[in-house]
């Protein structure tokens, strides 16, 4: 094999060996595309190791020497020597080879580090995760360099495939050096790993290897694997860690006219964001940053010695916000601090500090959150590089000392005053140096504070290279308790996490560092990925994650534990977008805690806000199996795995004997949902379809795209199969159409649809699905109920089976005058109906797939449509027989289809359980004996079909097969079954809308949800999580709560069924109050029950505690029946639900009202018709007040004898049956409702 060129990658030795290897992995995260991932370019050299060997600040904790070679391993041993300098570079190279992908080798370093913390953490559960580990999992850095060497050392032998006589050469085939077979690969492995256990799983590594399917693996196909292995584990370990899950939320601060935003704070209680912007315009926001509520602008009247009034500019430095005293705290460049009180909804000032020594650069605020009327601090740091400390002894009533006379206006007060401790009665004050006072350093500006009040520390940074940051006592009695951090730029922002015992700093150096707050002589982690200066660092502690924010407005979300980046976020302010820097004020980051959970930046003047996601690391999620709805899921007998696809448009891989996830493509259509999945004859390639037209195939095992076909009408693939005999693949979908694609050359990469179809295109709808059966029949089933089957081999038809049957228009019609019925009393409008529920939706209108819809009720005059098809191979070896062999779902019935017979449809029977269901999964064992369904329940039935329509009868057969077991398998419903053959047993795995696959035995035994955390082993079955179903192994089921909602609604009819022993079946009427009949609960029946159940009734809170709360539910619902027992529910039926039974206790004392012989008349009534002389209380019940048209005034009966001696009066139009509103009887009470 040719040696690539050996690229020593130029890098900074500067900082550790670790942080020199850190990446920004953001952009890696998915694999949108395997097939556009670029080879390795970079490699990592061994003299690029030694360089960073060599490199100052390197030690064993950032890379241990046994990650590069192994003392007691004497094949590696040259590596350590040459390492240390005693083997010459050259001899090396000829021993091991000079090159190694750079990626993969900081991806093992890094998994290698990750290994040894989550050791350290959790050193009682390693051993189990060892179990479950893969091979390629346990390969080291170690055995990485000898695999390499033994593949560059692989010299094979020629292939002789005839043997040369006296006359004739023999016919020798050249093998490529470095490209093993199996034999070959299988002994290097167990060479390099000195074992021979793994020998069985590396023929399925080997077969995973060959992505060019000649039988032999080079070392390109294995580091392309194990590259795309690491990243894929990297993916799934941070896929539930990104925090920002929506885009970000922009607005324009009209009011700051063009000028940074300095500071941005967040008050308490009611929470309003305050932005202060460096010219002092303050703007308080709603917390949804829709609107401002208002704006206030900080003015400076200064006066002269000739006693004019000058105006000068004065910036703003910094605010903060004291939440124990409501109080705003503004510093300036004019040397004062202002106090606002923000009690009220209007905010005024309150106090200025005026006439300091020094300007007042940043804030920070403590204050006993226990008791907020103790002592609190205010700690700002000033330009000249001191610290000053306010301590407010009465914050709550008074932080000033205020003059006897009652003065309007601010209250001004000299700063000399505090200095000098002539206010120590509410305030006191202390001022230390930021630095060591002994050193001759230069005084810098104090760009932040921070006050620890654990041990009474204050934390404060400058721009400075020297003393950049020190933690030293508030006190500053002995500066040798202190801890400076020395960083060449200095430190533009800090934070710091007493829990996680961490200290996070950002530099101009465009470097994110971690500290042990205790060592500043080295950090714990570099991380590097920024392009610019870092302006602002926040640490969430639920997260444990670190927000960075740099000045070219970009966001980086770090991972504290892996020191790794997760997510990057460029917000694209307008003043960012020309290629310019933005400008940024002093503080442009604000993080707000929970409930909000937003991270809050400003931008010259603009604000930007995005809603963190997660914002806890959750300890118990339901597993799930993608993040949307399934498309289906099908499985490989060749590798052993199942494959899922979603409506996010990604593909997962799952090995079947444990659950685990092998890898996963993600973005395969783009946007697009992926609608149908399929495997070539091989079962080495994957063909997937989306809801655009759009068809991929895929090498599955390792996610290289091979081909993309074009779509047709851009509309959605609903079937495809890979024709191998005819090196051709079949589509089919809402095109209406039966496309070809050429695939008879592996290096065509856009291949273009064919649609000669030679039995021409028949379907005049949709085509919703399609099954193929060996050996060459192909079936079709369209949305009109057209069944068709087709000759792969001459394309002709077949046999249509049922001709597409038109829609009834009467039907239709009278369906929709009822629709528009039901539109006029409810609230539901026609733009909130599904095209399926629209009685007259043209086929143009965009309709849901079938896993998609609401309802799966058939409208009135629209044929069923064809959900799934199914043959049945073992039938179909008889072309004279007249049994079944074609099953189709349509509406929930299933009917059976013979081909050669006289007679096709032999039978059919209705599958779920509930009326309006359908079952768009189906699959049989191999020898056609038991048929398992899937309906939109979310139940699997068995059904024994062996002796089921075997024989075509005179009358179709109506009866159902023997059902031999069900079970709930989902929430929702069921799109896809399929029967696995293993050699452990037989198993179903079924792919449900509630976003899970699942794995069964075919007794209906749950064997584990695919994405659980859990790996299972087929082999024993103390692994499964049989006895247990999904629903015990949840925490809580998101569908079960909808459906507890659902039944809470139903529980409150008038009647509920039930027997006198608590068994279903009788009912018994009376009136229900909350949820509780009445009758039941005066017979003591329920609250016997209640008390029972409240007495073994175990919570967290304690059985006192728990028995307490009951006896108080139980009084309450006894003081509800007492109060309700003589209210006449017939009374207040007319109140609908509005109506509680203490209201309805004020309409019992009421009188009839007689209605005058004569009323006044609107016009608008005397156009109708009615007369005020004949008005009585029955027409005024009956009296029609709307507008629309026809009009319907009350007929003759409901008026007497006026419609005899007067004018007819318009009767309701016949195609219209909405009967007039009835008015509730008038009354009189002197109860106000």
């Amino acid at each position: 094999m040719d040696k690539l060129p050996k690229i020593v990658p130029n890098r900074t030795t500067s900082q550790p060996v670790y942080s020199s290897l850190l990446r920004d992995n953001s952009s890696e995260r998915m694999i949108s595309s395997p097939l556009s991932l670029p080879p390795p370019q970079e490699f990592m050299s061994f003299n690029g190791l030694r360089e960073l060997h060599s490199a100052p600040g390197f030690n064993d904790e950032h890379l241990p020497a046994e990650l590069i070679y192994d003392s007691d391993d004497e094949e590696f041993s040259d590596v350590g020597s040459w390492i240390e300098g005693e083997l010459d570079e050259e001899d090396l190279m000829e021993e091991i080879g000079n090159m190694i992908p750079f990626e993969l080798y900081t991806k093992i370093l890094k998994e290698k580090e990750r290994k040894h913390n989550s050791d350290s953490d959790e050193e009682s559960s390693f051993s189990d995760k060892d179990k479950t580990q893969r091979l390629e999992e346990q390969i080291k850095l170690h055995h990485l360099h000898l695999l390499m060497k033994a593949f560059q050392e692989h010299r094979p032998g020629d292939i002789i495939k005839q043997a040369g006589s006296a006359y004739f050469p023999a016919k020798v085939e050249k093998r490529t050096p470095g490209a093993m077979n199996l034999e070959e690969f299988k002994a290097t492995v167990a060479q390099v790993l000195k074992t021979n256990e793994y020998e069985e799983y590396l023929e399925k590594l080997f077969t995973k290897l060959d992505t060019s399917l000649d039988g032999y693996v080079d070392w390109n196909e294995f580091c392309t694997y194990m590259l795309l292995l690491y990243r894929e584990n990297d993916y799934m370990r941070t896929k539930r860690e990104i925090p920002f899950l929506v885009e970000p939320k922009l607005r324009h601060i009209v009011h700051n006219r063009q000028e940074q935003t300095t500071k941005m704070v967040a008050t308490t209680g009611t929470v309003r964001y305050i932005t202060i912007s460096k010219e002092g315009v303050v703007n308080v926001w709603q917390p949804s940053l829709n609107y401002v509520e208002k704006y206030y602008s900080i003015s400076n009247d200064e006066s002269d010695s000739s006693g004019q009034k000058r105006r000068f500019k004065t910036w703003v430095t910094d605010a903060i916000f004291l939440p124990n005293c409501n109080k705003l705290v503004i510093g300036s460049t004019s040397r004062d601090i202002r106090f606002y009180d923000c009690s009220t909804n209007q905010h005024f000032e309150e106090f200025q500090l005026f006439a300091m020594s020094d300007v007042p650069y940043c804030f920070d605020y403590w204050y006993d959150t226990k008791n907020p009327s103790n002592p609190s601090k205010l700690i700002f740091g000033v330009d000249t590089g001191y610290i000053h400390t306010m301590t407010f002894k009465k914050p709550v009533s008074q932080l000033f000392e205020t003059p006897f006379k009652n003065d309007e206006g601010v209250q001004k007060i000299f700063w000399s005053e505090i200095e000098k401790g002539q206010q120590s009665q509410f305030v006191s004050h202390e001022k230390i140096s930021h630095g060591d006072p002994t050193l001759q350093v230069l005084p810098d500006i104090v760009k932040q504070v921070m006050y620890l009040p654990d041990n009474d520390y204050i934390i404060s940074s400058t721009s400075s290279a020297q003393q950049s940051l020190v933690i030293s006592p508030a006190d500053r009695k002995d500066f040798k308790k202190s801890y400076v951090f020395n960083i060449d730029k200095g430190i533009e922002s800090f934070d710091h996490n007493k829990n996680l015992n961490i200290l996070v700093t950002g530099s101009l150096d465009h470097v994110v560092r971690i500290w042990n707050p205790y060592v500043p002589a080295k950090p714990m982690a570099v991380l590097q990925g920024h392009a610019t200066g870092v302006m602002g660092v926040k640490i969430h502690e639920g997260l444990v994650q670190v927000f960075s924010y740099s000045k070219d407005a970009v966001i980086k979300v770090w991972d504290i534990k892996e020191h790794s980046c997760l997510q990057t976020v460029v917000l694209k302010f307008p003043s960012s977008i020309h290629g310019r820097m933005p400008e940024h004020g002093t503080f442009p980051m604000h993080m707000q805690p929970a409930p909000h959970n937003a991270l809050l930046v400003t931008c010259n003047d603009y604000i930007g806000m995005l809603k963190l996601g997660h914002t806890s690391q959750p300890k118990n999620l339901d597993a799930v199996t993608h993040d949307s709805q399934l498309c289906g899921a099908i499985y490989n007998k060749t590798f052993k795995q199942v494959v899922t696809g979603c409506d996010s448009s990604n593909v997962a891989v799952w090995e079947l004997e444990s659950g685990n996830k092998a890898i996963v493509f993600s973005n395969a259509h783009g946007d697009e949902e992926i609608t149908c999945m399929a495997f070539d004859e091989s079962y080495r390639r994957l063909l997937t379809g989306a809801r655009n037209g759009t068809i991929k195939v895929w090498n599955f095992q390792n996610g290289h795209n091979l081909h993309k076909l074009e779509s047709v009408s851009e509309a959605e693939v609903t079937g495809i199969f890979p024709c191998a005999d005819r090196k051709i693949i079949i589509s089919v979908g809402w095109s209406r159409k039966i496309a070809e694609y050429d695939d008879s050359d592996p290096d065509n990469m856009y291949i273009p649809a064919n649609l000669g179809w030679k039995g021409g295109q028949i379907h005049q709808d949709d085509i919703l699905s399609m099954d193929y059966a060996s050996p060459n029949y192909l079936a079709t089933g369209g949305y009109d109920g057209e069944i068709a089957v087709w000759d792969t081999e001459t394309e002709k038809m077949l046999i249509r089976l049922r001709k597409g049957q038109q829609a009834d228009i009467l039907k239709k019609i009278e369906a929709m005058k009822e629709m528009s019925v039901l539109s006029k009393n409810s609230t539901t409008t026609e733009s909130q109906m599904s095209a399926d529920d629209h009685p007259l939706s043209p086929l143009k209108i965009p309709r849901p797939n079938s896993r998609h819809r609401k309802s799966h009720r058939v409208p009135r005059g629209q044929p069923s449509p064809v959900d799934k098809l199914l043959f049945l191979p073992s039938r179909l070896t008889s072309k004279t027989s007249d049994a079944a062999m074609l099953i189709s779902s349509e509406a929930g019935y299933l009917h059976w289809w013979a081909l050669f017979g006289a007679k096709h449809e032999v039978g059919y029977f209705y599958a779920p359980d509930n009326k309006d269901e359908s079952v768009l999964g189906l699959c049989t064992d191999p020898s056609n004996d038991n048929l398992y369904s899937g309906d939109t329940t979310g139940n699997i039935k068995v059904w024994d079909i062996s002796g089921y329509c075997r024989h075509a009868e005179e009358r179709r057969i109506k009866t159902s097969p023997e059902l031999i077991r069900s079970w709930r398998a989902h929430d929702s419903s069921i799109v896809s079954l399929e029967f696995v053959e293993h050699e452990d047993g037989n198993y179903i795995v079924s792919a449900s809308t509630d976003q899970t696959a699942r794995l069964w035995s075919t007794e209906g035994h749950y064997v584990g949800t695919f994405g659980q955390k859990k790996s299972w082993n087929l082999k024993n079955k103390l692994t499964w999580a049989h006895p247990k179903t999904p629903w015990s192994t949840k925490s809580t089921s998101s569908a079960d709560s909808r459906k507890n909602r659902n039944h809470s609604k139903s529980d409150s009819t008038s009647s509920v069924k039930t027997s006198s022993n608590g068994e279903p079946g009788k009912e018994v009427s009376g009136p229900v109050v909350n949820g509780i009949s009445r009758e039941t609960t005066q017979n003591g029946e329920m609250e016997k029950s209640s008390r029972e159940k409240g007495k073994g009734l175990h919570t967290f809170l304690g059985a006192k505690v728990a028995q307490q709360l009951q006896t108080i539910k139980e009084s309450r619902i006894d003081r509800r029946i007492r109060l309700s027992k003589d209210v006449n529910f017939k009374d207040i039926h007319k109140f609908g639900k509005i109506c509680s039974p203490y209201r309805a206790l004020n309409t019992k004392d009421v009188e009839e009202i007689k209605i005058p012989t004569i009323l006044p008349m609107s016009q608008r009534m005397m156009n109708k018709g009615y007369d005020p002389e004949n008005m009585n209380t029955d027409t005024l019940k009956s009296m029609d007040f709307s507008y629309g048209s026809p009009d319907s005034p009350p007929s003759g009966d409901q008026t007497g004898e006026r419609s005899k001696d007067r004018t007819p009066i318009k009767s309701q139009t016949a195609g219209t049956h909405r009967k007039p509103a009835r008015l509730a009887p008038l009354k009189k009470t002197n109860t106000v409702m």
